[in-house]
């Protein structure tokens, strides 16, 4: 019980006090497992493993996906700046 609470108090500190609904329990252990706590950071890591995998099976049209990618990985970096520098 204790390891388990001490998860999800990690967990709620790093994604600004809350619990994301989308988040299962085999998500907490991923989490744990990579020790990403962050949501956000955790579902990048996710796509960029989904990204491998398909780049290995698929080399061809793994273009588009890394474009898109990249393009939502930016904005998320400028959202990151917005809030920090609002919280200021």
């Amino acid at each position: 019980m204790g390891r388990m609470k001490e998860l999800y108090a990690r967990i709620v500190y790093d994604n600004d006090g809350q619990v994301p609904e989308e988040m299962t329990l085999a998500d907490m252990a991923r989490m744990k497992e990579i020790e990403i706590y962050n949501w956000e950071e955790y579902e990048r890591e996710q796509e960029r493993i989904r990204v491998f995998k398909v780049k290995q099976e698929n080399p061809r049209e793994i273009t588009k996906v890394v474009q898109a990618q990249d393009f939502w990985e930016e904005e998320l970096r400028k959202g990151k700046l917005r809030r920090v520098a609002k919280n200021k």
